[in-house]
């Protein structure tokens, strides 16, 4: 998902150097990575509930 919306950010800017911030499309598709990475963010902390700190993906802590 999260090359998804690397992708879709990439796509943002390409068009918003083309038409400018000011377009309806580029709005739109701004409010729309965003909602979609929103969701991301609360879907990852919904699988990350109940999880210790150290066990959580990506965690900077090791485990001896």
């Amino acid at each position: 998902m999260s090359k998804h919306l690397q992708n879709l950010d990439r796509l943002c800017q390409k068009l918003e150097q083309r038409f400018g911030d000011g377009d309806d499309l580029v709005q739109a598709l701004k409010l729309e990575i965003s909602a979609k990475k929103e969701k991301k963010a609360k879907e990852l902390a919904a699988k990350n509930l109940g999880r210790r700190s150290v066990d959580t993906p990506g965690s900077a802590a090791t485990i001896h």
